[in-house]
């Protein structure tokens, strides 16, 4: 699928446990309950939503730039019940180049393999369907539970970005990569 194909129809994937979908509205509850949690956001960048109507506005963007292809916000939700626990997001394409990786999850679902699962599915797309050389992924040096996924699934820290614009706040980042040649889940 050439890049410009993987924007024509939103890209739903699947998991052993997990559909990986487009947001929907009946979603927005879901998604301000856990990310109105401030463990979820300290490590995001950005304030979670206000309230239901915000993240009903957040999905409007996130479907407006997918339009435009610049991001794909994924929504991971369990096979069994189909309700949103967590996203997936890869944005900032340069065409052929790279892509920005992001995620969160409901703290309710931390440390059950869900993130790694997901990864697994979401880095083959971006190598081989959107012909992705490069996925990077910025986290904050504190975030050891990011640092740890990241390195487990191959990653390697490229080094530090010192008082670097992380959302809302400055901060030191950590600079993440993974190459399509360097990756074994592109094959």
């Amino acid at each position: 699928m050439p890049f410009k194909d993987a924007f024509t129809s939103f890209p739903k994937l699947e998991t052993d446990r997990f559909i990986l979908r487009e947001l929907r509205s009946e979603d927005a509850e879901a998604y301000y309950t856990y990310f109105s949690d401030h463990e979820v956001t300290k490590y995001w960048g950005y304030p979670g939503p206000k309230n239901i109507e915000s993240s009903s506005k957040t999905f409007t963007r996130f479907q407006n730039a997918f339009t435009r292809k610049e991001m794909i916000t994924w929504g991971i939700a369990s096979k069994d019940e189909d309700q949103i626990i967590g996203t997936c997001i890869l944005n900032d394409f340069v065409r052929g180049s790279m892509v920005n990786l992001s995620y969160n999850l409901s703290r309710d679902y931390w440390g059950k393999g869900i993130m790694t699962e997901v990864l697994k599915t979401i880095i083959p797309f971006g190598f081989n369907e959107l012909d992705i050389n490069r996925i990077q992924a910025k986290v904050m040096p504190e975030n050891h539970s990011s640092v740890n996924l990241l390195t487990k699934l191959g990653f390697v820290q490229e080094g530090l970005l010192r008082d670097y614009i992380f959302g809302e706040f400055i901060t030191d980042t950590l600079i993440f990569s993974m190459l399509k040649k360097d990756s074994i889940t592109a094959a």
